[in-house]
């Protein structure tokens, strides 16, 4: 009995080494990740990398034309956000952000690693991805968002005011940047999106809405519950798929451009 109870450990031993080593090889032979065209930006904090994309008025995400939400009926956004403070909204004003973290419980240690950024211009829309190529990054990372926070003021968000912008001001206390990440004038469009489609869709989740309601189908696209373990992977060994986490974020912020466009509209 003794003698095949210890050939029974043996086997157990010699399976569960060769599951290890077979899972060690894969993740040897996974190609290097890299990161889109891009550039390290400095200040005050240090450097973080960023990278930037410009959309014409006339491009299309869905079926809706970015440069549709010059058209934004600001009072009917009022109405919708029961603050009639929007109602003197300028759209130079709004900042569109989104971000990704390397959790989504929250907590004193979820950073912030992906901050989306989007804002108008002259010429159109500027679309900015912050990144952490390590956590020593965050303090510069933090800053420059700041600084496009003071130049655009009014924050748009989807669940923002809950989630995002909360994981944001934990960070910046902790970094002592200061930013007026709380300010009350915080636009949530999924507070509006619930309250003039919640009895004619299924559910009022971002990809629900763009789907139903801006004719926004991603293909391939990776959750933002799996973009944690692929930040965390990226930056062990360069596996993680961080190019889909910066498709994932660059599509969530055209999402909130052309969801205001929608919302701010008379047609239904």
């Amino acid at each position: 009995m003794r003698e095949r109870l210890g050939r029974n450990a043996d086997r157990i031993v010699e399976r569960e080494l060769g599951g290890v080593r077979e899972y060690l090889l894969k993740r040897r032979e996974r190609a290097r990740v890299e990161l889109p065209e891009g550039a390290e930006v400095q200040n005050e904090c240090g450097t973080c990398f960023v990278r930037a994309g410009d959309y014409a008025f006339d491009g299309v995400h869905g079926s809706i034309p970015i440069g549709g939400v010059r058209d934004v009926d600001w009072a009917r956004i009022a109405e919708l956000a029961k603050d009639d403070v929007f109602a003197e909204t300028r759209l130079d004003e709004c900042l569109f952000l989104d971000t990704e973290t390397t959790g989504l419980a929250g907590g004193a240690g979820t950073t912030v690693f992906m901050i989306g950024l989007g804002f108008f211009h002259d010429a159109g829309f500027r679309l900015e991805q912050v990144f952490l190529r390590s956590f020593g990054d965050e303090p510069a990372a933090l800053r420059h968002t700041a600084e496009r926070l003071a130049e655009h003021p009014v924050l748009v968000t989807f669940v923002g005011k809950s989630f995002d912008r909360h994981r944001l001001a934990s960070r910046m206390t902790l970094h002592r940047v200061e930013a007026p990440i709380l300010d009350p004038r915080h636009l949530d469009l999924y507070y509006l999106s619930r309250r003039l489609w919640k009895d004619e869709l299924p559910d009022v989740r971002l990809q629900t809405v763009e789907r139903e309601r801006l004719g926004v189908f991603r293909d391939d696209d990776l959750p933002g519950s799996e973009a944690p373990r692929a930040f965390i992977d990226w930056l062990r060994d360069g596996s993680g798929p961080i190019d889909r986490v910066f498709e994932h974020n660059r599509l969530d912020v055209l999402t909130l451009v052309t969801l205001l466009a929608k919302l701010g509209s008379d047609v239904d």
